[in-house]
Order: C-alpha cells, then sequence, then structure tokens
C-alpha cells in the first residue's frame, strides 16, 4: 500500500530507531517522537495510519486519553506496546479506542504482521456536506475497524483523493448533485481505480444514470437505516479487487 505514514511514540528513540527502518524497507512513511506534545502538534498537521505507543505516553502525566487521539485522526489505527509494569493501565483503556496491544520484548515479525493485517482494512472516505451526517457514518464504519476519513466539500474531497488511498468514496449527492457530479469526474481522472458510492435521496433519483456514466460504482439511497448495505458494498469491492481489476455494479447495474 502506498502513502502509508506509521507514527512511533518513545522516549527512547534509539531503541525504537532500527523497528522504525524496518517498516521503511517495507516502504512505509515513518515519523518517530520522543512526547506527548510533539505527538498533538503532528496529529493536528498530517494523517496518520498506524500509532505505536505505551499506554503511558512520555511527557504526559497518567494513562493517555485516547479518544482524542481519534478525534485528531480519525482513521488512524493505535496498537499500546506495553511493558510488564504497565499492564495495570490497560483496564482504563476502552478496547473501541484501540486495535491491538502488543506487550514487551515482542516479536518483531509479529508486530509488522499486526501493522499490515491492519493496513489491510478497507479504507473509505466520506464525503457529506452535513457535519451530523457524516461524523455519524464515520462512526459506525469505524467500529467496523475501517479506516475512515471524511471531507465537507469539495476541495477537501479532491485533496484527500491526492493524498491517500482509498478503497471506496461515498460520496453524497447534497445541493441537487452540482458540487457531487463535479468531485465524482475529477476523482475518476486523479485515481481511476477508486470506487466512488453516490449517497442519494429519492428526489434524485433521475440523476442515477447520469451518475453511472460518469463512472460511479453504484448508488445507495439515504437515510441509511441498514449500515449493512454500505459494509455490503466495501466488502464486495474489496473481494472482487483481490480477484479481478474489472467490477460490476451492485445496485444499479450499468446498461
Amino acid at each position: 500500500m502506498n502513502n502509508v505514514n506509521i507514527l512511533i511514540v518513545d522516549n527512547k528513540i534509539d531503541l525504537v530507531q532500527p523497528l522504525g527502518e524496518i517498516f521503511q524497507r517495507k516502504g512505509y512513511n515513518v515519523t518517530i517522537v520522543e512526547d506527548g506534545d510533539k505527538l498533538i502538534g503532528l496529529l493536528k498537521r498530517r494523517n496518520f495510519d498506524v500509532l505505536l505507543t505505551p499506554s503511558e505516553i512520555p511527557g504526559v502525566s497518567g494513562v493517555w486519553d485516547f479518544k482524542i487521539m481519534k478525534r485528531l485522526c480519525p482513521s488512524m489505527a493505535v496498537i499500546i506496546v506495553n511493558s510488564v509494569s504497565e499492564k495495570k493501565e490497560m483496564t482504563e483503556i476502552l478496547d473501541s479506542e484501540v486495535e491491538a496491544v502488543v506487550n514487551k520484548p515482542f516479536n518483531v515479525k509479529e508486530l509488522v504482521h499486526i501493522v499490515e493485517s491492519i493496513l489491510e482494512a478497507p479504507s473509505v472516505l466520506i464525503v457529506d456536506y452535513r457535519a451530523q451526517d457524516r461524523e455519524a457514518l464515520r462512526n459506525m464504519l469505524a467500529e467496523r475497524r475501517y479506516r475512515v476519513l471524511v471531507a465537507g466539500d469539495k476541495d477537501e474531497a479532491i485533496e484527500m483523493v491526492q493524498e491517500n488511498d482509498f478503497d471506496v468514496v461515498f460520496l453524497d449527492t447534497g445541493r441537487a448533485g452540482m458540487d457531487s457530479i463535479e468531485i465524482l469526474e475529477t476523482v475518476k481522472k486523479i485515481k481511476p481505480d477508486i470506487r466512488v458510492v453516490m449517497m442519494i435521496d429519492y428526489s434524485s433519483v433521475r440523476l442515477v444514470a447520469d451518475l453511472l456514466k460518469k463512472g460511479a460504482y453504484t448508488c445507495l439511497y439515504k437515510p441509511f437505516l441498514d449500515i449493512e448495505k454500505l459494509v455490503k458494498v466495501i466488502e464486495e469491492v474489496q473481494s472482487q479487487k483481490r480477484i479481478c481489476p474489472s467490477l460490476t455494479d451492485s445496485e444499479f447495474p450499468r446498461s
């Protein structure tokens, strides 16, 4: 996977440098910081895919609130690397806040396998003009361990597509579909292999044929009373992507 950003937090940089070099040899971008202040500063400016950190972050008093990190970087997977003395603190951390816990001394191959398994999870972008809708959808998909980013307008969406490798883009057809069609066309020009799923309400059904002609993978009706519809599309894209570069549409097949 291209453009993967891994962030490692440890106050003994010289000890984790070899681990960083292993990830770099696999083609990942690795950043190492030694304290909480630098960590938060980075999360405010950049998106990271994986964070490797102790439960007690250097420079931070007590167990860190990992919800803060999830708010700053929603799609980032958190892997806690614990020493024996820190195991008791894990009871204060909710399972929903971290993807994995690895105890020291750890097996490097196993840790790399954990990271790679997490990175195999589908990467999703949600583009919706309504903040409440996109946050609700993001939370539902994040609970299923998908890596999810959100965008609220055209410029933000295009920038994210340029900087990330998404498997699926869920694009809302708000504002009568005016910007969404332009976003769809631009996204397909930038990265033709991205599967763009249009989220439409019943008043926009007249747009379906045009959206499919312009490259939409399929269309789903809002509101999403059943999250399984979205999950089914994501899993379909993932399974077909592994076996065949040419995908078929699920709900609105092309003529």
